[in-house]
Parts: C-alpha cells; sequence; structure tokens
C-alpha cells in the first residue's frame, strides 16, 4: 500500500551573510517532523575572490545530532573536541552533540581567497532524554566512502549516508537509529522504497521534478506524508535531486533555545550555564 501523503509545501528564501538560504523546515504549518527538526539548503550561491566565507563561527550545541550534505564546494568542520576535517562534494559531516560541543563551519581558506560554488544541505536530528547528555562525536565521509544502490533502470542512485537499503549499509552509525538517503534521479528513472508505518519520513526536494506517489513535487518542496501505508514510489520527470531521512519518532517534549534543544525548560537553563562555564570546551 502506498504511503498517503498529507501535503507538499513551498518555502521562501532568505539571505543568509553572503549567500540564500531556503528553510523547510521549520515551517508555518508544523514546527518538526519528530525527530527531524531543522532543514537549511544553503545555495547554490557562487562565492567571489576574497569572500567572507559563511557566518558559521565557533557555536556551542547541545542534545541533538547535525547532518550536512556538501553538493558543491568544500567545508571545513572544526570543534572543540579535537575533530577537524574537510569534505568534499558529494560527501557528508555527521556531528553528534551530545552533552555539549562547540564547533565551526566554512568553506576552506582556498574557496575564501579564489571563490568558487557552494551548496550543502544541513538537517538537525532530535536526541531522546536518555541520551542527550551522551559524548560528542564527528563522524565525516567522502563520497566514495558511501555505498550507492542503483535502480534497476540504472537512472536513479541512492546514497546510503545510514541505516541499510538493499543490503547496502551506510557508513554513519545513527544511535537513534535512522536510515538517510541522498538520491540522484536522472529523467525517466523509477525506484521503490518501502518504509514502516510507524517510521516518520523528511523528504525534500532540492531541484527537478518527480512524481511521489502519484503527485508532482519541485525544486525546494517538502512532500509530508501520513503514517499509512509502506511504499513510495519515484518516477523523475526531469533530473532531479531529493533527500529521504526516516526514523520513529521520540514522542517527548521538545524545548529549544537556539542552539540547544532539550526536554524541559531548567535543561535549556543548565545547557546556557554549562557552555558559559567553559563545559562544552573553547575554540
Amino acid at each position: 500500500m502506498k504511503k498517503e501523503i498529507k501535503r507538499i509545501l513551498s518555502n521562501g528564501r532568505q539571505k543568509i551573510g553572503e549567500h540564500y538560504m531556503h528553510q523547510p523546515l521549520p515551517n508555518n504549518d508544523f514546527a518538526s517532523i519528530d525527530p527531524f527538526l531543522l532543514l537549511h539548503h544553503h545555495g547554490p550561491h557562487e562565492f567571489e575572490p576574497y569572500n567572507q566565507g559563511l557566518p558559521f563561527g565557533p557555536h556551542p550545541h547541545r542534545g541533538f545530532e547535525t547532518l550536512t550534505f556538501i553538493y558543491e564546494g568544500s567545508i571545513e568542520h572544526a570543534d572543540s573536541q579535537g575533530f577537524k576535517s574537510v569534505i568534499n562534494p558529494g560527501g557528508v559531516q555527521w556531528m553528534t552533540a551530545g552533552r555539549g560541543i562547540v564547533h565551526s563551519e566554512n568553506i576552506p581558506e582556498t574557496m575564501r581567497e579564489n571563490g568558487g560554488k557552494m551548496e550543502i544541505i544541513q538537517l538537525w536530528m532530535n536526541l531522546p532524554g536518555k541520551l542527550k547528555m551522551t559524548a560528542p562525536n564527528y563522524q565525516g565521509f567522502q563520497k566514495e566512502e558511501i555505498p550507492l544502490v542503483i535502480s534497476e533502470d540504472g537512472l536513479i542512485k541512492t546514497q546510503v549516508i545510514s541505516g541499510e537499503v538493499d543490503e547496502k549499509k551506510g557508513p554513519a552509525k545513527s544511535i537513534t537509529e535512522l536510515t538517510i538517503l541522498n538520491v540522484v534521479a536522472h529523467k525517466a528513472g523509477k525506484q521503490y522504497f518501502k518504509i514502516a508505518k510507524n517510521e516518520n519520513i523528511l523528504f525534500y526536494v532540492l531541484n527537478g521534478e518527480i512524481l511521489v506517489n502519484g503527485k508532482l513535487a519541485i525544486n525546494n518542496q517538502l512532500v509530508d506524508f501520513a503514517n499509512k501505508g509502506e511504499d513510495i514510489e519515484i518516477e523523475a520527470q526531469e533530473n532531479s535531486r531529493f533527500v529521504i531521512a526516516y526514523g520513529k519518532p521520540l514522542d517527548e517534549p521538545v524545548v529549544s533555545q537556539g542552539p540547544f534543544v532539550m526536554n524541559t525548560t531548567t535543561e535549556i537553563m543548565q545547557a546556557m550555564r554549562d557552555y558559559q562555564m567553559g563545559k562544552m570546551g573553547i575554540m
């Protein structure tokens, strides 16, 4: 049985520093798709030579995870735990903030000097109360480290970042057992995905036109599914890219303040104090 689509939502773009960003989630219709909290689509953008880079200098997080997909350009990650890497197009950066971490993200110095194209997505994924104070961690994977599932017609290629699809396991270890897929579809390509009824789905189209269970979704649109049925049928009307992420909802209270996502206001206040006291590390 096909999964029921409740609605397909568009979103406008907003200016962030020198570039523009789309924010499919949260939106005016709902705050989150539990356990997915936020999705930002930065670019595509062409940086001029001697640019200021991304406006994401050192800042703290607690209580959730971030996943950055790199489509164009390269992204440099550094944090207070000593993790540091540069991930190139086709790769991802997965950071578990847990009990607290300070990190920065930017294009590398060579891109700030010479300019170049950039397009990335950042996804925030909530942690349950029992894991919010887990040890922080970072996982970075280049394109060649991420397995591909190719459709029978050869026209749709799915990167398995975490979870397992068609016996291909993603390299990223999700402590909440999320499945996250990054998909490139060529025109006329068809693919099927089976997702359990009790799992929530984040489905975002970066660009192109695809039929999703018979309904058209185009660039910068978010497809909102009901928890009915298990099958998702994809048919690309033109060359397209989209992200699918799914997992079991946490069904817990969410209290957020800027870079902190906890279960209670008291926990938020404690996070602020811990950051001010340097307990999340210093960069």
